[in-house]
């Protein structure tokens, strides 16, 4: 008969595997069956199938954003290997979702890894684990790509250091293990997404500090070994990744950003309509849209908090020791972060500006200072974090990480009751959101087969091609590789920002989303230069990859509206004698010659 610790074992193996397919249901992400988003799967795995193209070890895409090879600003972890699983002959798309398993179930572990340091059993640390994956912070930031998968990611991250102050290595060997893995993590923290490596990092080096300042034990090691390391990795990561992007810093955006996209206290505490699914059925949201709101979705339908931030609180309370001020502290510091510049409860625009929708909000329209603007003006890393709302990824885990040292103290057996009720509260529509998840890889496959499979028909691999008029074109970061041509598009802003100071002088006339009266002569001087082919989409570039081909309701228009705006400007590119023009149901393709 097997011993008791084999069953135990068994047992918990079982329980966290049964806690890691809930994570994969919330997310949606199932190779062959569905993708939790298309916007964004399309912009990782091109610029991964473009890696691929150039070898095992390459890191540039060739494909789009051309003449310049393009790095790619956020997300290479999962990009790269995305690459490679499609070079071995997967689609796209469940190529993407395979690499969200990955990601998912290494974020799982790291997870499990930390209730485990605070000293939870193996089975809590696994729903621990599930807790952490399944909060909308994480998994309501699907359509951000990897910044969903740095979130998961970030008590796998808080490990390390974590380990630092809980189990300090002793042996030789033991240093140069943790050591490897700090370096590796801090490697993992900077490419997989710019705004969590920086929760991790403020969350780390409040951790290791403060501690260092508060135990006399562990002040020596933690200044002799864990405060270096911590230091000396993030200078590694830091440099390393301005080394491949090929700078430091991009452009500051203004306090209205930062203000726009701060949180709104009300969405703490009331979520908003159609993201819980418990929650909306018994009457406890709001409808929310970006007619009367500043910022965008994302800032009201990932920051519900309140079941979590009240058993923070009480868990704090009952454990009021030194790890459990730090973890309150950094909860505080995120949340205050949160806010933006300014104080914000229940704002929302003047029906003035409605119409326009801007996500920026003016200073004359905001509330109470919150000081906390001399931050995100003149320290570095502050400065970018323009989302200011994407601190309450500290927030929570500062939340999580003192419920979860309330659940490893000895007590009631029911107090596993506290995170059941917060994971149930913060569950999606299951139905709507396996729904929406198919209907995703769905969307993809009819791109291929009304778009990508025509395009293949008109343009030979190899050809220069501009997309025009240009803008933030996504799409074309997956068009780009699967034809194989070169492009001087680029979806992202970041790497439009960099492709545009490389382009040729025939380029740089075009107006970002904007057709002139000069518009036809440009095109015909770029087709005589620098060009192959030219393309007017009937399309978004940008939207029509989020949902195809007519994009989100109320951001883009739909192929025939695009035609008929479009039409002026192809009768006269076909009034010029050297052009040639032919029109496709979903485009246009313009070449020099008749």
């Amino acid at each position: 008969m097997p011993s008791v610790d084999s069953r135990d074992r068994w047992r918990n193996l079982l329980f966290a595997g049964l806690c890691f397919a809930l994570v994969l249901a919330v997310h949606g992400a199932l190779p062959f069956v569905a993708i939790p988003t298309l916007g964004q799967a399309l912009w990782t795995t091109g610029f991964g199938a473009s890696f691929a193209s150039g070898g095992f070890f390459n890191l540039y895409a060739h494909h789009f954003g051309n003449p310049m090879p393009a790095p790619i600003v956020f997300g290479l972890p999962g990009a790269w290997p995305a690459g490679q699983l499609i070079a071995a002959g997967l689609h796209p798309g469940d190529a993407y979702a395979l690499i969200l398993w990955l990601w998912l179930a290494v974020a799982f572990v790291g997870a499990l890894r930390v209730g485990r340091l605070l000293g939870l059993r193996a089975a809590m640390a696994a729903f621990g684990a599930a807790l952490w994956l399944t909060l909308p912070i994480v998994w309501n930031h699907a359509h951000y790509s990897m910044l969903s998968m740095g979130f998961a990611l970030l008590p796998a991250y808080l490990a390390a250091p974590l380990a630092l102050v809980r189990q300090p290595p002793v042996q030789r060997r033991a240093f140069v293990l943790l050591a490897s893995q700090y370096v590796l993590t801090c490697l993992i923290a900077v490419f997989m997404d710019g705004y969590t490596f920086m929760l991790f990092t403020v969350g780390a080096s409040l951790l290791l500090v403060w501690t260092a300042l508060t135990d006399r034990a562990q002040r020596r090691p933690l200044l002799r070994f864990g405060l270096p390391l911590h230091g000396l990795s993030l200078a590694l990561a830091f440099k390393l990744y301005t080394t491949y992007v090929g700078r430091t810093a991009f452009q500051v955006d203004p306090m209205e950003a930062f203000r726009g996209w701060g949180v709104d206290l009300r969405f703490l505490v009331l979520p908003t309509q159609g993201t819980h699914w418990l929650l909306d059925t018994v009457g406890w949201s709001e409808p929310r849209s970006t007619v009367e709101q500043f910022g965008d979705a994302s800032v009201w339908q990932t920051t519900f908090t309140l079941p979590l931030l009240l058993a923070g609180l009480f868990a704090w309370w009952r454990t009021r020791n030194r790890l459990a001020l730090i973890f309150l502290a950094m909860a505080l510091f995120g949340g205050y972060m949160a806010l933006g510049p300014s104080l914000k409860c229940h704002s929302t625009r003047p029906v003035a500006m409605q119409a326009h929708r801007d996500p920026l909000m003016p200073q004359e329209l905001a509330g109470l200072h919150t000081g906390n603007s001399l931050l995100s003006k003149h320290l570095p890393g502050f400065k970018n974090m323009r989302a200011s709302y994407r601190w309450m990824g500290l927030c929570t885990l500062g939340f999580w990480l003192l419920l979860l040292l309330w659940l490893a103290q000895p007590g009631s057996r029911y107090r596993a009751l506290v995170p059941l009720a917060i994971l149930l509260l913060n569950l999606p529509h299951p139905v709507e959101k396996w729904r929406t998840a198919i209907d995703y890889r769905d969307n993809l496959r009819q791109l291929d087969w009304e778009l990508l499979d025509d395009l293949r028909q008109m343009i030979p691999p190899k050809e220069r091609v501009a997309f025009l008029p240009f803008g933030n074109d996504f799409i074309v970061d997956y068009l780009a590789p699967r034809l194989d041509i070169r492009a001087y598009n680029i979806g992202g802003d970041k790497n439009l920002a960099m492709a545009r100071a490389h382009w040729p002088e025939t380029m740089q006339p075009f107006q970002f989303g904007q057709i002139d009266r000069d518009f036809a002569a440009q095109v015909r001087a770029l087709l005589a230069r620098d060009a192959d082919v030219v393309v007017l989409p009937y399309f978004d570039m940008l939207w029509a990859a989020h949902h195809w081909p007519c994009g989100e309701q109320h951001l883009a228009k739909c192929p025939d509206e695009i035609a008929a705006d479009l039409a002026p400007t192809v009768r006269a590119l076909q009034a010029m004698a050297d052009l040639r023009v032919t029109e496709r149901p979903r485009y246009v393709v313009v070449r020099t010659g008749r």
